[in-house]
């Protein structure tokens, strides 16, 4: 018998043994268990916000459907923070979905807070209190008592609970009793401290409405929303909701530049969402500058990996599924799902401090998946918080099929700082035209009359949500506006689309016109046909500056062969409102001659123009097209059809 080696036995153990080598881990997730509607919990930060930044509100904060931004009650100098007053925000949020949390010991100055003593601190609460309604503010999602209690509170200023907590409670409930109050927000979760501001609470008829902590890595989040539970139980207090005002990869400094990083924050996401958390906001390390989103913006302003994969968490509509994590107690891979039934469609954003294959299993697919599902797995990257990052990243799009209701898709985490995403669409979409009437051609197309197919088929919007006040095919993405005689399209944005089914009856050169309102400059849109650019891109001049006045624009001139095809309008520039496409045959009057191949050559001298006045080379004329030919020693040009 051959002698073996025993570190050559070793290698094969660990061989054998090894999990990382050999098994991807595994990622489950029910996509009929549904968990609760979809709230974005997770979605804000504190000091997210500033009186003046991020200056476009549209761009970079509505996508991201913020649930609740943490800010103080006033910017004033000399305070904690003298920039993001609360009331200013909350003024700049009144048409998105965040409400203001306020943090009231901001008002002081110093950090740790100056005490001021209790009768200055209950009348800087009252004035603040005041003022939000005498400033008409209804976004206030709830008020902070103290912040850190077990850091910012000189005990030489007495217990805390009885000085600070109970007077302030008292008065808040007098002057404000329908708004809720938060609570302890400790720096850090601690059963002993929690059980004794509960109790003392119970004992004096002062308890929060939201049971608030802090929370520095994801691990540690099961056990403290457990303990708490627990807590409650035994005290006999009937379970609050649970506010993680902060959160971050860590509270030590070499954590800190990961705040807002996809792959750490994945998982922070997911367990909010699986344990039911009523809000939580991403923490702010990065002085001086706020206003960035919770480091979803770089220090200029522009969207880094981080801002990518909440937009990812802000498209999610419906509600939120069952996911199912290897490991639920650490910060490995994780992932929060949704199911959106008004749009056809399900996603999981995954990722964590894991490296390697995860076998991401769906079970139960809803019934639109069930005969093929269209599989898109993208990915976000991440470096820094001050690298930006100008889109998301496609990795595949495949078409499988659902057996026996489930469904197996296997992604390769390459960076425990990128996020993933997995994206199912039904795999045998038919497109067809809009009530089944085909837009007809000459004629006049209205921009609301797409075709039925859905999100990613016949129309792409950046998000989920029907912004329009048109009360037109509401069950769809599309921004449709009311005009005087009818619909349009509106709020539009780069790089969104529509596509129209349409029939040419005759192959022709037709005049394009649109009837459009545009406040702005620079804004427009390109025309396809069966994907082949139509028109030059179009940039629509500044109509009005009132949005309910539209004005007839020419946009140029295309050749259309006869037959069914697929007319696509694309966005390429912000907020133009369109009404309608209209095509009619092109003028004839003023053509001199029609010009075959053969006849171009006796032209050599003359300089070609198109109907736009742009200068083409005699090479690059096209069939079926108009044309003006400058000739010298002519009076007056040529007009010519090329055949």
């Amino acid at each position: 018998m051959k002698s073996i080696k025993i570190e050559t036995l070793l290698f094969v153990c660990f061989i054998l043994f090894s999990k990382n080598v050999f098994s991807a881990e595994t990622l489950k997730v029910d996509l009929t268990d549904s968990i609760r509607p979809v709230t974005h919990c997770a979605s804000g930060s504190l000091y997210g916000m500033t009186e003046t930044e991020p200056a476009d509100i549209n761009a970079l904060v509505v996508p991201l459907k913020p649930h609740m931004f943490c800010q103080p009650p006033e910017g004033k100098s000399g305070n904690q923070h003298p920039f993001g007053d609360g009331y200013i925000v909350a003024k700049r949020l009144e048409n998105t979905t965040a409400q203001v949390q306020i943090t009231l010991p901001d008002l002081l100055p110093n950090w740790p807070y100056k005490w001021p003593g209790q009768q200055s601190w209950l009348n800087g609460v009252e004035k603040q209190v005041k003022r939000r309604f005498s400033e008409g503010i209804d976004n206030i999602h709830s008020y902070v008592i103290w912040n850190e209690p077990d850091g910012t509170w000189n005990t030489s200023n007495g217990d805390i609970n009885s000085t600070v907590w109970k007077p302030t409670y008292e008065l808040l409930r007098k002057l404000d009793p329908n708004t809720r109050i938060v609570g302890p927000c400790m720096s850090y979760y601690n059963e002993s401290r929690m059980r004794t501001f509960l109790q003392f609470c119970k004992e004096n008829n002062c308890l929060p409405d939201l049971i608030c902590w802090h929370q520095w890595g994801s691990g540690g989040f099961v056990d403290a929303v457990n303990s708490v539970k627990k807590l409650q139980a035994e005290l006999g207090i009937q379970e609050r909701p649970y506010c993680i005002n902060e959160y971050c990869a860590g509270s030590e400094s070499s954590k800190q530049q990961y705040e807002g990083c996809p792959g750490y924050s994945v998982p922070f996401i997911a367990k909010f969402e699986r344990y039911n958390v009523e809000s939580a906001t991403i923490s702010w390390w990065h002085v001086p500058h706020p206003g960035r989103l919770g480091s979803l913006l770089t220090d200029d302003g522009q969207k880094n990996g981080g801002w990518w994969l909440y937009k990812w968490y802000g498209d999610m509509e419906g509600y939120m599924a069952k996911v199912t994590p290897p490991n639920d107690r650490s910060e490995g891979v994780d992932g929060f799902a949704s199911v959106d039934r008004k749009h056809n469609c399900a996603s999981l954003v995954l990722g964590g401090k894991s490296v390697g294959t995860v076998d991401v299993v769906f079970q139960k697919l809803p019934d639109f998946l069930s005969s093929g599902v269209k599989v898109k797995v993208e990915r976000v990257t991440w470096k820094s918080i001050n690298t930006p990052v100008n889109s998301t990243d496609l990795i595949s799009e495949t078409a499988m099929s659902a057996n026996g209701g489930s469904l197996t898709v296997s992604v390769k985490i390459e960076s425990e700082l990128y996020g993933y995403r997995i994206y199912l669409t039904p795999l045998n979409v038919i497109q067809k035209p809009y009530k089944n009437n085909v837009a007809i051609i000459p004629g006049t197309i209205e921009a609301e009359n797409y075709d039925e197919a859905g999100q990613g088929f016949s129309y792409y919007d950046n998000d989920t949500d029907n912004k329009g006040d048109g009360n037109f095919r509401t069950d769809e993405g599309v921004d449709i506006v009311k005009t005087d005689n009818g619909y349009a399209i509106g709020y539009t944005e780069k790089d969104e689309w529509l596509e129209y089914t349409v029939n040419v009856e005759e192959s022709n050169e037709y005049d394009v016109s649109t009837y459009v309102s545009n406040s702005s400059e620079l804004e427009g849109f390109n025309l396809f046909l069966d994907n082949k650019q139509l028109t030059e891109s179009y940039t629509i001049p500044q109509t009005s500056e009132n949005w309910s006045a539209y004005d007839e624009i020419p946009i140029g001139t295309a050749y259309m062969e006869k037959g069914e095809h697929i007319l696509k309008l694309q966005i390429v520039g912000n907020y133009v409102n369109i009404d309608w496409l209209k095509f009619e045959p092109h003028s004839m009057t003023g053509v001199n001659k029609i010009y075959t191949d053969e006849d171009i050559h006796l032209l050599q001298m003359a300089e070609f123009y198109d109907l736009n006045g742009c200068q083409v080379n005699a090479m690059d004329l096209q069939r079926n097209k108009v044309y003006i030919a400058v000739i010298p020693n002519k009076k007056e040009p040529i007009r010519f059809l090329k055949k």
